[in-house]
């Protein structure tokens, strides 16, 4: 909760307050696409990010009238060192690395230029995975699907839990 909620909401009310007074500015907030819907396993993770939605998409209309734009970024997998220093319960290292392999990772000089673009379309929520437009619509027009597609990855992720 600490850097994932609390750190977006005080550098946000910073932020919010300098650009109020010049006129400009734009926010953007990084969550995650796990803000964007339910993310099995991760529960904890899951709600810090869905309040950093909550909050940046809120005030993405609110800060309208003082000139100040607000985006959420909401990326999965960015091709960073960050799962190197990951420890994993019922799995050795070398396997985990194999399955984050596996995951469609983009670098993060690409995702730099899709942030860059929906910072100028003004967009309130960025996301540059394809596939969660499709669970998007998975999860509105099929959603017993979504639910055995999320009960699937719940029985996958135990095997493999990242600590």
């Amino acid at each position: 909760m600490g850097i994932n909620l609390w750190g977006i909401v005080y550098g946000t009310q910073v932020g919010y307050q300098i650009m109020k007074e010049q006129g400009f500015g734009h926010i953007i907030n990084t969550s995650s696409a796990a803000g964007l819907g339910p993310s099995p396993i991760s529960a904890a993770y899951s709600t810090t990010k869905h309040a950093v939605v909550g909050l940046t998409t809120s005030l993405h209309y609110e800060a309208e009238e003082f000139g100040i734009k607000v985006s959420t970024l909401c990326p999965t997998f960015v091709d960073t060192p960050i799962f190197d220093k990951a420890t994993a319960i019922n799995i050795d290292k070398s396997t985990m690395s194999k399955q984050m392999k596996k995951q469609k990772m983009i670098s993060p000089q690409q995702l730099a230029k899709i942030a860059i673009a929906g910072v100028h379309k003004n967009k309130p929520i960025i996301c540059p995975m394809p596939m969660r437009k499709t669970m998007d619509v998975v999860f509105t027009i099929f959603p017993s699907l979504h639910r055995a597609l999320m009960r699937m990855v719940c029985k996958v992720s135990r095997k493999a839990r990242l600590t």
